[in-house]
């Protein structure tokens, strides 16, 4: 192991269990989020939902009295 790995480990080792269990879900969040370096990012196409959906007149329009509450349904 790395000396940042040693020190990982040290650290872990010295934490209740409860919080390596933390730590041990925290390292495989971040693992699973990572993409190998020799996987490129497919590139991104322009125009894929074209026709899918109409953006409404009043889209920019200020919001009704009471703002996000009446978006929730709480309105």
């Amino acid at each position: 192991m790395n000396s940042i790995a040693n020190r990982v480990a040290e650290i872990t080792a010295a934490l209740p269990p409860e919080k390596q269990a933390e730590v041990l879900d925290f390292v495989e969040f971040l693992k699973a989020r990572s993409r190998p370096e020799n996987v490129a990012t497919p590139a991104r196409r322009l125009g894929t939902l074209a026709g899918q959906f109409t953006v409404p007149e009043d889209f920019d329009a200020p919001l009704p009295p009471g703002g996000p509450t009446v978006l929730r349904g709480r309105g």
